[in-house]
């Protein structure tokens, strides 16, 4: 897989641009400079003051961290570093005329503070989670190295209020907020480091092609409600956005390895260093386990409901063991008077897991998922150039009607955004545009003929204190494309502190999602019966116009409430697979080349769905070391317009139940169990119509350090072992235990 020829020339001119900046002149008074950092996960902290003591000299740390102190006097120094939720540092320095002193602070977190917890993708800036103009859940960095063991990256999200995930395979998931979930949901939209991990044809994710471990993320943050007026097309309903840790903040040599139920077998090794201003990392690894996916041929199925002519497969399943072999490498420059320009890439390599898709099971027999990112983000500046590509080695196979099938693509993105503030910072402004191109050639076996797109939008937001308390935001966006017509997606935003620490928001936001490449121009015949998957290129881009009012509130540091509530009006909703939707095949008819009429199943625009929730949740601390969470997450929804011939179901249940407790020993050891009810509902996508049943979940977690160079994590997923299905047409879904060991050298 090769980089295409604009993304090519984009690269070089941005590290040329890079490397000449880099040439900074030197400083002609004394100055201090460095950065600030958390002592537990190496985090960058943004926001802490840093003033020399005894003088009126001092700087807040910027979005990276970094604080510059100009104009000190030469001579011996204390730098005083302190933020709201950490112990204040105090470190000494000699300074010289005429010169530049380095000086990194590390600052230990104090007793929980639960306003003051940061978020970024609700602005695209940071600010203090309860003022955000979003409802945010957030995965801190301890809880990611306690959860990644198990190498599922949305598992660690299962718990959070309003969050939807099934589970249909060993690494098949489908992750959604608020409603009309599907079995290739991809209504959220899902960054990390701002690259989408969305293939090109289906517009899914899979989650076992990750170029790194778990182990490697710093923080994930869900942004929920449409989120176009920001980040574009399918930020339908919300975006994900995961941030991998640099190497400053991951220095020393990483092993991982693990070992548990169903085979499981892991390994992991990263090398992290930093040489000056330049930092960098490498890292390798495999993951392996037995497929929860059982053969379904001669009408053999694991559970009743099943429709024994549609649901019947023609070809056995592979049952060796789902794989991925994975590598990646970065380089990071950190310029001394602030901004950072990253240079990464990595590949893996994924063999036979199975997707439920609206045709059938489908099994990736083995493809690669090559990607490179170049980034800068500085004086209020952010550049991002990133590459993805994915490569069938073996072509996959369409186990309910035997044929191969490839998904060949490449997509080149690339975005500018910048930000400023004004008037004593009481105004913030961010401003972008974004251009992509797609080139994706199934060579007929999904598509009739290979399609090269392009996309871009422009977008601004202007944030507005009015005073202390209030906030106002507005946002655009305007997004063109090859394969729909142009959008709009307005956002505007209230937010009020009548307490400190408590916030109402009410939000209203416009968001749009594009069909994909299989709803438009799936060509697909069943060799044994007479049926045809064919697309519609006809449909119009789906709709959602949002309405929510929230609250965030802490109380007595000890507890914090979030309740948000929701009305979405959905409009030209885009069906699932379905027979006698597509206008133009109303009745069987005889395809170019044959003879016979087939059955043709397709997709339509369903007309106009209203749909309704809300979410509460309390996490309460009783002490530093316990915690103790609970959400509930309630989903409505009234069909306005419908086709006739479509069952249009939401594909998730009226209500959800989550529940936990969690303790934090003083030296770093911790243990968690969650609780996850859902009731039973009706489940409808392609060819899978059926309920799913009641089922609750027991989770636990555990990691026990040893030392500093030394711990050990436990994962058990579904702990009392009851088997059940969370997709019709899904596998049967049982327990998963693995223990991992992590060493530092």
């Amino acid at each position: 897989m090769h980089l295409s020829r604009p993304l090519l020339s984009s690269l070089m001119l941005l590290s040329v641009t890079l490397f000449i900046s880099s040439l900074g002149f030197g400083q002609t008074t004394g100055v201090i400079t460095g950065t600030v950092r958390g002592d537990e996960n190496r985090e960058f902290l943004p926001f802490v003051n840093v003033v020399v003591k005894g003088t009126g000299l001092g700087a807040a740390t910027n979005d990276q961290g970094r604080y510059t102190i100009r104009n000190v006097p030469p001579g011996r120094h204390t730098i005083v570093a302190s933020a709201v939720g950490f112990k204040p540092s105090e470190v000494t320095v000699n300074v010289e005329a005429g010169a530049t002193t380095s000086k990194d602070i590390f600052l230990v977190h104090a007793a929980v503070q639960l306003g003051e917890v940061l978020v970024y993708g609700a602005s695209l800036r940071k600010e203090r989670i309860t003022e955000a103009p979003a409802a945010i859940s957030l995965v801190e960095a301890k809880d990611i190295v306690r959860l990644a063991g198990s190498g599922q990256l949305p598992k660690l999200l299962e718990s959070e209020p309003g969050v939807d995930i099934v589970q249909s395979g060993l690494f098949d998931f489908n992750i959604n907020t608020r409603g009309f979930n599907s079995s290739l949901n991809r209504r959220l939209l899902i960054l990390v480091d701002g690259r989408d991990l969305a293939t090109a044809f289906l517009s899914a994710t899979e989650w076992n092609g990750l170029s790194v471990p778990l182990e490697e993320f710093g923080r994930i943050e869900l942004v929920k409600g449409p989120g176009s007026a920001l980040y574009g097309a399918n930020a339908f309903n919300g975006v994900m956005n995961v941030t991998s840790t640099s190497p400053r903040a991951a220095v020393g040599t990483h092993l991982i390895v693990g070992a548990g139920e169903r085979s499981a077998l892991r390994g992991d090794v990263r090398h992290a260093g930093v040489i000056g201003q330049w930092s960098y990392k490498v890292n390798a690894g495999y993951i392996s386990g037995k497929s929860f996916s059982t053969i379904r041929t001669n009408r053999n199925f694991e559970y009743p409901g099943f429709n024994p002519f549609l649901n019947n497969e023609v070809r056995d399943l592979n049952l060796d063991a789902v794989r991925t072999l994975y590598g990646s490498a970065r380089i990071d420059y950190d310029y001394a008077r602030g901004g950072i320009a990253t240079l990464e890439g990595g590949i893996a390599q994924t063999e036979n897991e199975v997707i439920v898709t609206g045709i059938g099971r489908v099994q990736v027999q083995k493809a690669t998922k090559p990607w490179a990112r170049l980034s800068y983000t500085g004086g209020g500046f952010s550049v991002l150039l990133w590459t993805s590509g994915r490569h069938n080695v073996e072509p996959e196979i369409s186990l309910s009607t035997g044929l191969p099938l490839l998904q060949n693509a490449l997509i080149t993105h690339g975005e500018v955004q910048y930000n400023f503030k004004a008037f004593e910072d009481r105004l913030f402004v961010v401003a972008g545009a974004s251009h992509r191109l797609v080139n994706i050639d199934t060579e007929g076996t999904l598509m009739q003929a290979k399609r090269d797109d392009n996309s871009s939008g422009v977008f601004a937001q202007v944030e507005c204190k009015v005073s202390g308390a209030l906030k106002g935001i507005v946002a655009a966006r305007w997004d063109r494309s090859s394969l729909v017509p142009s959008q709009f997606s307005p956002k505007a935003a209230i937010v009020w502190s009548p307490l400190a620490e408590h916030t109402l928001r009410l939000t209203f936001n416009q968001a749009f999602q594009s069909p994909n490449y299989s709803e438009l121009y799936l060509y697909v015949k069943h060799p044994t019966s007479p049926l045809a998957y064919i697309g519609n290129e006809k449909l119009e881009t789906e709709k959602i116009t949002g309405y929510e009012l929230g609250y965030k509130g802490v109380f007595q540091k000890t507890l914090f409430l979030t309740v948000d509530a929701y009305f979405n009006q959905l409009k030209d909703f885009v069906t699932d697979l379905g027979p006698a939707l597509n206008p133009r095949y109303p009745f069987p008819v005889i395809l170019p080349g044959e003879a016979a009429p087939r059955t043709i199943w397709s997709y339509t625009n369903a007309g106009k769905v209203n749909e309704a929730g809300y979410d509460i949740a309390v996490n309460y601390y009783f002490s530093d070391s316990w915690l103790i969470d609970a959400n509930f997450a309630y989903f409505s929804f009234e069909v306005v317009e419908r086709h006739p011939n479509d069952i249009l179901l939401p594909n998730s249940p009226k209500y959800r139940i989550n529940g936990g407790l969690t303790y934090t020993h003083p030296k770093g050891h911790d243990i968690g169990i969650k609780v996850k009810y859902v009731p039973t509902f009706p489940w409808a996508a392609g060819i899978y119509r059926g309920d799913i049943p009641a089922y609750t979940l027991v989770n636990l977690s555990g990691r026990y350090t040893f030392s500093n160079s030394l711990s050990l994590n436990l994962n058990v997923s579904n702990l009392l072992d009851r088997e059940h299905y969370q997709i019709f047409g899904g596998s049967l879904i049982s327990r998963r235990a693995i223990l991992t060991a992590t060493m530092l050298f």
